[in-house]
């Protein structure tokens, strides 16, 4: 049986911006520049416990997550 396992996790990521002056760094924040790099910081990685399992044709099998 093929299953997929789902999680729910915190994460940083790093962006890299060429900006020409402070005044750019809020667009930065706000997404409106390019980056030119980015990279995923997986040693931050925090599992926060919500976890779906589904069978390999994306059945729902599991849930720890409450239905609100």
């Amino acid at each position: 049986m093929k299953i997929k396992v789902q999680r729910k996790v915190n994460i940083w990521i790093e962006e890299s911006y060429d900006i020409e002056n402070e005044s750019q760094i809020q667009d930065a924040i706000d997404y409106n520049l390019d980056y030119y790099n980015i990279e995923t910081l997986w040693e931050t990685q925090e599992d926060l416990g919500p976890v779906e399992v589904f069978d390999e044709n994306w059945s729902k099998i599991y849930s720890n997550i409450e239905d609100e």
